[in-house]
C-alpha cells in the first residue's frame, strides 16, 4: 500500500460537494478522503494545511519504510552473527630464576 501513494499523484480538492463530486468522478481508482468544515475560514485554513502536509507525504513514507526495513534487518542479524568471544590473552611465561 505504501508503494501505491509513493508512485500515486496526490491531489487536494477543494470547493463545493458538487465541484469536489465532479473533480473525483475523473478519478474512481483513487481512494479519497473528505473533510467538511461549516464555514469557510476553517475550510481554508484545513485546505493549505492538507495541502502543506501532502507536499512531505511522500518523504515521510520513505523514510518510514527505511527505518522498518533497517528495524528489521538488525532483528535478523542478531541471531545470524556470531557471538563475540573475548580475546585471548598473551600471558607472559615467568622467566626462569637464576640460582645463584
Amino acid at each position: 500500500m505504501l508503494v501505491e501513494i509513493q508512485s500515486s499523484a496526490s491531489a487536494v480538492m477543494s470547493g463545493t460537494g458538487q465541484e469536489v463530486a465532479r473533480q473525483l468522478h475523473r478519478t474512481p481508482e483513487q481512494r479519497t478522503v473528505a473533510v467538511m468544515f461549516s464555514d469557510d475560514k476553517n475550510g481554508r485554513a484545513a485546505e493549505q494545511f492538507v495541502r502543506q502536509v501532502m507536499e512531505f507525504l511522500p518523504e515521510l513514507i520513505r523514510e518510514r519504510q527505511q527505518e522498518t526495513l533497517n528495524r528489521l534487518i538488525d532483528a535478523f542479524l542478531v541471531s545470524v552473527t556470531p557471538r563475540k568471544r573475548p580475546a585471548k590473552r598473551l600471558v607472559r611465561a615467568a622467566s626462569p630464576k637464576k640460582r645463584h
